[in-house]
């Protein structure tokens, strides 16, 4: 995501007017923009990132949102570029996209008791898993699991649920967190022009 400044029509008079000032007021404000933008970051991963827009596994992603200047007052938050989690970086958009097998003929979700209590998988697939089986439900879906007991009779813990595609819809976590943090923006940048000034 990326913020751009407008500042109005007369920007360049005003800044040709002050003479030199005006270089320091276009300097303060790409620094109280950068200095914004990392605030919203901040905020983003503290407010929107933290369970309440996206439920968070392994933080990876998380730790990937970042504010930055990719030129004087041109202020970016969001993810770098071949990050490591640029596969799936559209979950903090709104962007809906749809996921199918690249090489199978199925997607095997983990499920159950396939993920760790903070949503990690167990196992990479279900050929990891030992004594595992396939099996339908009553409606058809196929899934696989395995059985804690030795019979027949014992229950079975459900470790993966197949799909043909799935359709994930992005959270909005950045749009929202900018938004959010706007008018903290605007006073960064209102203060670091006082201070040149």
């Amino acid at each position: 995501m990326r913020l751009s400044i407008e500042m109005g029509k007369d920007f360049n008079k005003t800044i040709a007017d002050l003479g030199s000032m005006g270089s320091d007021v276009i300097k303060a404000c790409s620094v109280g923009l950068g200095k914004g933008v990392k605030i919203a970051a901040t905020r983003i991963v503290q407010q929107r990132l933290s369970g309440q827009d996206l439920q968070s596994r392994t933080g990876n992603l998380k730790n990937a949102v970042d504010g930055w200047l990719a030129a004087p007052l041109d202020g970016v938050v969001g993810v770098r570029e071949n990050s490591a989690v640029d596969r799936y970086k559209y979950l903090l958009g709104d962007e809906t996209v749809t996921i199918k097998p690249k090489t199978a003929k199925f997607l095997a979700i983990p499920i159950g008791e396939g993920l760790t209590a903070s949503g990690v998988p167990r196992y990479n697939s279900p050929r990891d898993v030992p004594d595992g089986f396939f099996f339908k439900s009553h409606s058809g879906q196929l899934l696989f699991g395995r059985r804690l007991g030795k019979t027949t009779r014992a229950r079975i813990r459900l470790l993966f649920v197949f799909k043909k595609q799935v359709t994930v819809k992005g959270s909005g976590a950045l749009m929202a967190g900018v938004l959010d943090s706007a008018s903290d923006i605007a006073e960064i940048m209102t203060s670091e022009i006082g201070r040149k000034i």
